[in-house]
């Protein structure tokens, strides 16, 4: 039995076999509702409960308020084994494809941290089921707003930082990704993006982005978020915070509660259809 399941005795969970061979494991949580159910696939190497069980705690938290959610490993994470024929996306449609044939589920949302952030944005480019998009340290480029930033924490640190900082500029400019996140995900290139970003607008696809202390090698200033994505990023569907005070998994549990309560009233914002 998922050790998750165990725990979460006060709640309805269901334990949802998926993919190939049903070879694929998750847990549904929550009473059947007319809202998106959200999806949250394991990110990194991260199993199902996701990092310090912030996949659990929120699970719960969405539950008591009427919510569903479907936490599930990706293949070769947590309890699923590695399969060649189906990658994290794959896995992803083959979940909606079994929550929505097996357990009532019409509409969702996906998303997480990291390369889960990922996940959600190409399954959403993909598949129309998906109304809503959860970004925590999702794509993003950096630009004139980031080195603004940039030069501005330099001037506040001691000039012997000055050279280091100097050092590790002119490598990023000579091609060196050794410090770029984007390095090791899967992200598309800027015009690719911003295409996509104005597509799931205009398919009335809410977002919710939250960048990270923890994800300063990518975004430093909350105006970078509109220059990266243009107009649709300041549209009424998109919600956006920058919470430099927190890393990138969330390790403070007063960091995973200001978390759990802003996806929470984000999802619940979107149970009636409303723009949140």
């Amino acid at each position: 039995m998922d050790p998750a399941h165990m725990e979460a005795t006060t709640v309805d969970e269901v334990f949802v076999r998926f993919g190939p061979g049903g070879r694929l494991t998750g847990v549904l949580c929550g009473p059947p509702g007319a809202g998106p159910t959200l999806l949250l696939p394991s990110a990194g190497l991260q199993p199902r409960s996701g990092p310090f069980r912030l996949h659990v705690l929120l699970a719960q938290r969405l539950a008591a308020v009427g919510i569903r959610s479907f936490r599930y490993d990706i293949p070769g994470v947590g309890e699923a084994p590695r399969m060649p024929e189906c990658d994290a996306t794959q896995a992803a449609i083959a979940a909606i494809d079994r929550l929505e044939s097996m357990h009532g589920c019409r509409t969702f949302a996906i998303g997480g941290i990291c390369s889960a952030a990922d996940t959600g944005w190409d399954v959403a480019n993909l598949d129309p089921r998906v109304s809503a998009v959860l970004l925590l340290d999702g794509v993003c480029f950096a630009g004139p707003w980031y080195h603004y930033a940039r030069i501005l924490g330099l001037l506040q640190r001691l000039p012997k930082e000055w050279r280091h900082f100097a050092n590790r500029l002119r490598g990023r400019m000579r091609g060196n990704s050794s410090l770029d996140s984007n390095a090791f995900r899967t992200w598309p290139n800027q015009v690719q993006a911003r295409e996509q970003f104005a597509r799931l607008i205009a398919r009335d696809v809410r977002m919710l982005w939250i960048f990270s202390g923890g994800f300063a090698d990518r975004f430093l200033h909350p105006r970078q978020f509109a220059w990266a994505f243009g107009a649709p990023a300041r549209d009424a569907r998109v919600t956006m915070h920058y919470w430099p005070d927190c890393d990138h998994t969330y390790f403070g549990r007063a960091q995973r509660d200001r978390l759990v309560a802003t996806i929470t009233d984000w999802m619940g914002g979107l149970q009636g259809g409303n723009l949140s």
